[in-house]
């Protein structure tokens, strides 16, 4: 089974640690990212782009504006303004034709548009919803938002309309409800389009594990999927939750609290990022660093002396 390897930043040059904090791959890029299917987007400081593996093997080269992550084994490139595919042997499967195209979602369609219209496209590129649309968004939960006439509203993989296009926003559906507003008043609503609880916010946020953001009077807070408030709105900042941690904010630093909104990780850190696997990444002034949930170390920033 290949490891999952992790970015790290030192000295202004990109690299991979595993997730023992161990340093796999030596920091020699000039740009890099996130691994994801095994594949990572890198840059050499003489210029040659591509992916490499696990082993800092490049296996895609590529020349291109943007490359993206791959994601269902594809991922988007870029070249002079417009959008296409490639496959995780570095084909391109669809041409750069498109002026805007999403990742492809698990139902192996994307979000495409051609001049100002958007539509939805199949792994060859071809629309199987004509690009009608000003806007439209991968599908979620079996539904896309898309825009029409300067409303929101959702369809379904036919094209058919299944919440009419009413909203001034709306979300893609998260655990089973979609984040909406109409005349800056913000609610949730279900598949059906009712409005199932029965409170309006300044602003809503998506469901992620069963609790949703809200923020009323400059905080944050988060409330439950009957829209009962269960961590009051006293956050300078509050993230989503992930693994059962969610970031928050104190004094323009981040930590992590639970559930139940204890803090278990002090605000400590100029930045931090969700925890994927047990591991989440930090910064700390401009260092970076990865922490487990418990705020040990896997790696730790230069400099940082607090615990």
């Amino acid at each position: 089974m290949k490891e999952d390897l992790y970015l790290l930043k030192i000295d202004n040059y990109y690299g991979y640690i595993n997730c023992r904090g161990e340093l796999i791959i030596q920091p020699m890029y000039k740009n890099a990212r996130d691994f994801s299917e095994h594949l990572a987007y890198v840059e050499t400081i003489d210029g040659k782009k591509g992916y490499i593996n696990s082993e800092n093997r490049m296996v895609i080269t590529i020349d291109a504006d943007y490359h993206g992550q791959f994601n269902n084994g594809m991922a988007i490139i870029t070249r002079n303004k417009l959008s296409g595919c490639i496959n995780n042997e570095g084909n391109i499967v669809v041409e750069t034709k498109f002026n805007y195209l999403s990742d492809y979602d698990s139902s192996m369609v994307a979000s495409a548009k051609v001049g100002s219209k958007a539509g939805l496209v199949d792994m060859d590129g071809n629309f199987i919803i004509e690009p009608i649309y000003e806007w439209i968004q991968p599908f979620t939960e079996g539904l896309a938002v898309a825009k029409k006439a300067g409303k929101d509203g959702f369809i379904d993989l036919n094209g058919n309309i299944v919440v009419d296009f009413k909203f001034d926003s709306a979300n893609p559906f998260s655990e089973g409800f979609s984040a909406v507003s109409v005349d800056r008043k913000y609610f949730y609503i279900d598949k059906s389009g009712m409005d199932n609880i029965k409170r309006e916010f300044y602003i809503t946020y998506d469901f992620k594990e069963g609790f949703a953001r809200f923020k009323e009077n400059g905080k944050y807070g988060y409330i439950d999927n009957t829209g009962k408030t269960v961590l009051k709105n006293k956050y300078q900042y509050a993230g989503d939750f992930s693994e059962g941690l969610a970031i928050f904010e104190a004094k323009d630093r981040c930590g992590y609290i639970d559930r139940s909104g204890k803090k278990v990780i002090k605000a400590v850190f100029s930045s931090s990022y969700n925890f994927h696997n047990g591991i989440a990444r930090i910064t700390y002034d401009t260092e970076w660093g990865y922490i487990n949930k418990t705020g040990g170390f896997i790696y730790k920033p230069k400099g940082f002396d607090l615990w």
